[in-house]
């Protein structure tokens, strides 16, 4: 249950801060029965702001491997379904950002890249995506 405070509590400041700490979640403050401002430990602010952590991927480490090439509407797909399959994965434009905007968007092709541990498994799904159905 959000705590719920007047303006007038910030006089007691003690209070409040022990109050921030213990619940680990923001104190609302009211003034004349509205929302006013919100308090709260640093702790808090720091994991309210704080993005959750991913590997640093560089397809230049050695360790990347490449997947595919798509137009961006494939690319897009792609992405969505990897990201489903929790698969990490680095993608870039064949040409530039400024060669991308000369020459349209219908012309770019995405190129991915997967940590090699990845590879199977993304392997197999674009394999899966993009195969041609033979009847």
């Amino acid at each position: 249950m959000p705590q719920i405070r007047p303006i007038t509590d910030l006089r007691n400041t003690t209070e409040i801060s022990e109050l921030c700490h213990a619940k680990n979640e923001p104190v609302f403050i009211t003034k004349n029965g509205y929302g006013d401002l919100v308090i709260m430990s640093m702790e808090t602010y720091e994991a309210l702001t704080t993005p959750p952590s991913t590997p640093h991927l560089d397809k230049h480490s050695g360790e990347m491997c490449f997947l595919t090439e798509q137009s961006p509407i494939w690319a897009g797909m792609l992405a969505d379904v990897l990201q489903q399959h929790n698969i990490l994965f680095i993608k870039e434009s064949s040409l530039g950002a400024g060669l991308a905007i000369k020459m349209g968007p219908m012309s770019e092709m995405i190129r991915f890249y997967v940590p090699a541990s990845f590879l199977p498994a993304a392997s197999e799904l674009v394999e899966e995506l993009f195969s041609k159905e033979t009847d």
